[in-house]
């Protein structure tokens, strides 16, 4: 039995077939949500130049994370960007590869409106709450570049339509 190896590539911006070209920083989780630790090696803030890191590790599973420019502050860092997640099966001897999204601030910004939004319909936050924060969201959206693409976003407001419809098919009384 032998190491596995991952192969960790970084997409472009809102672009999820293309490799970005700026050096990204991967961390490497367990399934217990804590930084790979093996062999007195930390797997965290490991830098994948030109979008790209191969690393060998011990079989298992693990959630995989990246970010771009750390900038240290007092009391802690702040950081520019993050991926999202991938989670990977690597076995022994076998290489896995993995591509992590890099996804536009637009999309993070209205995924995170809309899970405000669920939660006044849940009535764990009031409406005026909300829109306090759609509005300053909305404004400081504005002050960045649309992504060109719109992956995932084009689709948004039909996909939560076409999940409002399988619900209320599943339980005809709450429909939604």
């Amino acid at each position: 039995m032998g190491m596995a190896k991952l192969n960790v590539w970084i997409s472009g911006m809102d672009d999820p077939c293309s490799v970005d070209s700026r050096t990204w920083y991967v961390t490497i989780f367990d399934c217990d949500g804590h930084v790979l630790e093996w062999c007195k090696k930390r797997y965290i803030v490991m830098p994948a130049k030109c979008g790209h890191l191969e690393v060998e590790v011990p079989p298992g599973c693990y959630y995989i994370k990246a970010v771009w420019s750390y900038r240290p502050i007092v009391g802690g860092y702040r950081c520019n960007h993050f991926t999202d997640a991938a989670i990977v099966q690597a076995c022994c001897d076998q290489t896995a590869c993995v591509k992590l999204f890099n996804p536009t601030i637009h999309r993070c910004g209205t995924i995170f409106v809309k899970a405000i939004t669920d939660m006044i319909r849940d009535k764990t936050i009031k409406p005026e709450i909300v829109k306090q924060i759609e509005t300053a969201i909305a404004a400081g959206l504005a002050n960045v570049p649309k992504p060109q693409k719109q992956f995932e976003l084009a689709y948004m407001d039909e996909i939560e339509k076409l999940v409002l419809e399988q619900e209320a098919k599943v339980d005809p009384k709450n429909p939604g």
